[in-house]
């Protein structure tokens, strides 16, 4: 009976020791479920994103590649000049046939006054310009004009071609000889021009900009035959003053003109 007992507590105390080794092996083994559990339990950290997965904004307050190739100052649809310059004006510099005046070249100072729209790099618009010439009168030019415009930054060059209708609002006592009784007034020159321009205008504002431009004109002019005094014939006249009142006259000269303007831009 003794031995029965001692045997039967033997086995129990080995049984005991094997589950104990086995359950230690278990714990100590990362392949285990209970390992697998635990480490998932925690949060991995994330990798860093690469560099070329996004591409960050550009800091608040830098300016655009836009913004730096036009100032800033954004599209602009009207335009509006005011300008002052020098000019000069021969009416019979390539061709004349009777156009009968004393003087046919001068120069002096013009003034003029522009408008017009824009398209990106396209202008259009009128033009009114006097040109005041000492020995001749008041030439004026009412053209419309087109540009073509290279913008960068605030410098904006263009070139372009203007042209349209030419008048002597007063011809000068100096330009012409008329028949006793009459004024020189009577006798009128008038035709159309045409010319290439170039200019270059700088923005200090968005709306507002400074420049200057110079343009060639080609003249091509007619003189109609001006009326003769009440009581007068032609014959009555002296011979270097009866080509004036027998028959109309023309020309094509030349001109040219500097000038400086302001601009305002919407």
């Amino acid at each position: 009976m003794t031995r029965r007992l001692a045997l039967s507590s033997c086995v129990l105390a080995l049984a005991t020791s094997t589950v104990a080794s086995a359950a230690h092996a278990q714990s100590a083994d990362p392949s285990s479920p209970a390992a697998s559990t635990d480490s998932s339990s925690y949060p991995t950290q994330s990798e860093p994103p690469t560099s070329g997965s996004s591409s960050s904004p550009p800091p608040i307050g830098e300016p655009s590649s836009e913004e730096r190739k036009d100032g800033g100052s954004g599209l602009e649809w009207v335009w509006l000049n005011a300008e002052v310059g020098a000019s000069y004006v021969d009416m019979e510099s390539f061709n004349s046939n009777n156009l009968a005046l004393e003087k046919t070249s001068s120069s002096g100072p013009s003034y003029g006054v522009a408008a017009g729209v824009r398209f990106l790099f396209l202008t259009l618009g009128a033009h009114v310009r006097d040109l005041s010439l000492s020995s001749i009168g008041d030439l004026w030019l009412l053209n419309l004009e087109a540009a073509l415009h290279a913008r960068v930054w605030r410098i904006d060059p263009y070139l372009g071609v203007r042209g349209g209708y030419n008048f002597v609002g007063s011809l000068s006592s100096s330009s012409v000889q008329v028949a006793m009784g009459s004024t020189p007034p009577d006798v009128s020159v008038h035709g159309f021009n045409i010319g290439p321009i170039a200019g270059l205008d700088v923005y200090l504002l968005s709306f507002l900009s400074v420049g200057a431009d110079f343009d060639a004109q080609f003249l091509f002019l007619q003189r109609p035959v001006p009326s003769l005094p009440d009581g007068l014939t032609v014959q009555m006249l002296p011979p270097q003053e009866q080509t004036l009142y027998k028959e109309s006259g023309s020309s094509v000269g030349f001109g040219f003109t500097a000038a400086v303007h302001v601009g305002l831009h919407y």
